[in-house]
């Protein structure tokens, strides 16, 4: 799954990597979560050009609130198929967190390319009136430098596929497929990230386990 991430390239330098102009200015973030809103580039089928907006990570039902959706069942599962058909979307993020569990503790960790590129996650769009706007990442199978950590991670759209995977054209198999040429790599972090009212950059460096300072609290 995907439940935290960061984002903080500059609006200038995401630009550049979507063709899209993005004109405003982006705080950088650490530690975003669910609930949190997030910007989301879109297909905007009026105009027939990418767009963006900022909507809230999570999808409220009365059985569920969703921050994923599974890539293998996409296309039919009630709640996403027509989501799924039209209002395809993709998040920036710089990397993402994963809890490796032993049974005693839990050990985050950072995912990021190993260029230090930006990555888009896949996502779903749903307008639920003018005001509301939600988002979910989609997720698939670790490979092989996440599995040992996790067994899931987000779908994540090489930058070269964005207006394939927007524009609907990228069916599921072939986004897997784009999916595993980003080369990711991990390292261990403090567990401070635990708690969403951390939010620095201090997040994202490499952390001895050992040496982590678990009690500071701020």
């Amino acid at each position: 799954m995907c439940g935290r991430y960061s984002l903080f390239s500059s609006s200038k330098s995401l630009s550049e990597e979507l063709g899209l102009p993005i004109d405003v200015d982006l705080s950088p973030s650490y530690n975003i979560g669910p609930s949190n809103s997030v910007l989301t580039v879109y297909f905007n089928q009026e105009k027939q050009n990418k767009a963006f907006t900022f909507a809230d990570w999570g999808l409220k039902t009365p059985q569920n609130f969703h921050i994923n959706s599974r890539i293998e069942t996409v296309d039919t599962a009630p709640r996403f198929r027509d989501a799924w058909q039209e209002s395809r979307s993709l998040i920036p993020a710089n990397g993402f967190y994963e809890w490796y569990q032993d049974g005693l503790i839990k050990q985050p960790y950072y995912i990021y390319h190993k260029d230090h590129k930006p990555l888009f996650f896949a996502g779903l769009n749903f307008s639920l009136s003018e005001e509301e706007r939600n988002v979910v990442i989609l997720t698939t199978e670790a490979d092989k430098n996440i599995e040992t950590i996790h067994s899931r991670m987000p779908l994540i759209i090489p930058a070269e596929y964005n207006e394939a995977w927007l524009s609907g054209n990228m069916s599921k198999e072939d986004a897997v497929l784009a999916s595993r040429k980003i080369e990711l790599v991990t390292h261990t972090v403090s567990s401070r990230v635990n708690k969403m009212i951390h939010n620095d950059t201090s997040l994202i460096e490499q952390k001895d386990p050992i040496k982590d300072d678990q009690l500071r609290l701020f």
